[in-house]
């Protein structure tokens, strides 16, 4: 963003108990890392994607 600045937080989760569930009329998708690019987000969030795939891959 150009007129302010963002702190986006990532969680791992690696283990969990019960069904995921989306929050506040948010979509959920269980996805391949290598597949993040083929989906609609925000711009601020596209340089988080090499992260994750590093992350995740």
């Amino acid at each position: 963003y150009d007129d302010f600045h963002l702190l986006m937080l990532v969680y791992v989760c690696r283990k969990w108990t019960g069904t995921p569930r989306p929050l506040e009329g948010g979509e959920l998708a269980w996805v391949q890392a290598s597949r993040l690019r083929h989906y609609e987000m925000p711009p601020a969030d596209i340089p988080l994607i090499p992260v994750l795939q590093d992350l995740l891959m």
